[in-house]
């Protein structure tokens, strides 16, 4: 599924408006139709409704919804922010066809007092406030209304987005409404996946509202979510006579003296998920500890190693940051043809050998977190988090990389600027080693795709299902280790594939 920008969404409205010929009136009854399908399955029939409509094409949406749910004998009041007379096209033709067909408008500005003192009585609010044409903050009286819904006890159901959160994922610091659950149209948006604004969307839905295929593909849209069905689909199939160096005859270069636990759960990691053969480069005074439990490893000096031999390289995990770590990264970035992953303190040293990237020939795989991006880039953490999409797009065209921007919905980008966002994992991950695990996966799917991106984005999905599943059985928030990570890599492969086989 694509996600959308503000300006992409516009853009396919107009296309399907103008070139296709369907008309904005019909999208717009498409969309209250799809709402009200989804709403009516969650209310109750004694439920008091309050649908509260703005003046653009949202509020034209929550007039199509307002029509549904009259229709259907639910006790539905509509609230107009404004005046009647400042509504226009499509929603003044849905306004029109509500009031037609019975339906009666309550204004909020001109009986602000009857608004407070109805509020109390719903059990459902419609937020068909504002939509994805805002930009900055609303004026006072949306604001004044938002405030009002934030404080009822209300389920709120928002429409596209909650009202007051900007559609790109721009910082923001005025109130928006806190939506129970919001029931986007068409796609999701860029502000679905960034801070602060995911905060206000509670539970989602995505309705489609007709826009058809021609208008998706003429727009060549870039971006997309992540999905287990997207995972099935991309799996590697193994051939029954393929052998142990079909899939991937890997170097690990990782831990040190301090951290030998990092190279033990990379290691691990890229095991359970598939990897042929695996060699593992580790400081000599970390490799006893190591040797007992990796007995799949094979080991490999550091002192004279022939990197050419080797179908990928990852390197980072527990590395330490001595000279030493930044000289090995140097013959690893040396090696052209060789795919690579780069993590941790890989990614530490990585700082001053930047211009050496989009000279690779093979693909190069980058994993940082926020804090990590940020002394990438030169920027701090809270304008990476700012914008995600934006910087992560921009550093991997430029120095052509695949970039993995790990956080709440990681988002994978390629050389070109294809992106996409995983929708697995939960708080249990922000835990000392998780990236370690997630390393080790990558590594392995990588050497074992045809196709990179859709080899990373299995990674980043896999590593966050096994996060879900600890959860979901016998483990809390708070407990789950990233060994449990890896030891529950295998459960989530064995569900993955038996799901291809239905």
């Amino acid at each position: 599924m694509h996600i959308v920008s503000q300006e992409e969404m516009q853009a396919l409205d107009r296309y399907t408006m103008d070139v296709i010929g369907l008309e904005g009136k019909v999208l717009m009854e498409n969309a209250g139709q799809g709402i009200f399908r989804c709403l009516i399955s969650k209310l109750k029939a004694q439920d008091q409704i309050a649908v509260i409509i703005g003046k653009g094409n949202n509020g034209g949406d929550g007039f199509v919804v307002a029509r549904y749910l009259q229709n259907h004998n639910f006790a539905t009041d509509v609230w107009l922010v404004e005046d009647q007379h400042l509504i226009k096209g499509d929603a003044a033709y849905h306004m029109n066809v509500f009031l037609n067909s019975g339906g009666k408008i309550n204004g909020i500005i001109s009986d602000s007092h009857h608004f407070k003192e109805h509020l109390s009585n719903y059990t459902v609010i419609v937020d068909a406030i504002l939509g994805t044409g805002i930009k900055g903050c609303p004026r006072k009286a949306y604001l004044d209304v938002i405030h009002l819904i934030n404080q009822a006890k209300a389920r709120v159901v928002s429409i596209d987005l909650p009202s007051g959160v900007l559609a790109n994922g721009e910082p923001f610091s005025h109130e928006a409404v806190y939506a129970k659950e919001t029931l986007t149209l068409q796609y999701p948006k860029l502000c679905m996946y960034t801070q602060p604004a995911a905060t206000f969307f509670g539970e989602t839905d995505v309705i489609q509202i007709g826009i058809p295929k021609k208008a998706i593909s003429h727009q060549g849209l870039k971006r997309r979510v992540w999905t287990k069905e997207d995972v099935k689909h991309t799996l590697p199939v193994r051939d029954p006579f393929s052998h142990k160096g079909t899939h991937g005859k890997g170097l690990l270069i990782a831990g040190s003296q301090d951290m030998p636990g990092a190279a033990i759960l990379s290691a691990t990691s890229a095991l359970r998920s598939g990897i042929g053969l695996l060699w593992l480069s580790i400081a000599d005074k970390a490799k006893q500890t190591v040797c007992s439990r990796l007995p799949e490893v094979l080991f490999e000096s550091r002192e004279s190693t022939d990197f050419s031999k080797y179908k990928g390289i990852a390197i980072g995990p527990g590395l330490g940051r001595s000279e030493d770590g930044e000289a090995l990264l140097a013959q690893v970035l040396g090696e052209k043809d060789i795919p690579l992953v780069i993590d941790a303190d890989g990614l530490y040293h990585l700082t001053n050998h930047l211009s050496t990237l989009k000279t690779h020939q093979a693909p190069v795989v980058l994993t940082p977190h926020p804090g990590e991006m940020a002394t990438l880039t030169g920027k701090s953490i809270k304008e990476v988090e700012n914008d995600r999409f934006g910087i992560s797009e921009t550093f991997a065209k430029e120095h052509g990389v695949y970039l993995v921007l790990k956080g709440r919905n990681t988002i994978i980008t390629s050389p070109s600027g294809e992106q996409v966002v995983n929708v697995s994992g939960n708080p249990a991950l922000a835990k000392g080693g998780s990236g370690d695990v997630l390393t080790g996966i990558i590594f392995a799917f990588l050497l074992q795709h045809e196709n990179p991106l859709n080899a990373i984005s299995n990674a980043v999905y896999v590593h966050g299902a096994a996060a879900d599943q600890l959860v979901k059985t016998n483990h809390s928030l708070l407990d789950v280790l990233a060994s449990d990570l890896s030891l529950t890599i295998p459960t989530v492969l064995h569900d993955l594939y038996l799901d291809t086989m239905c």
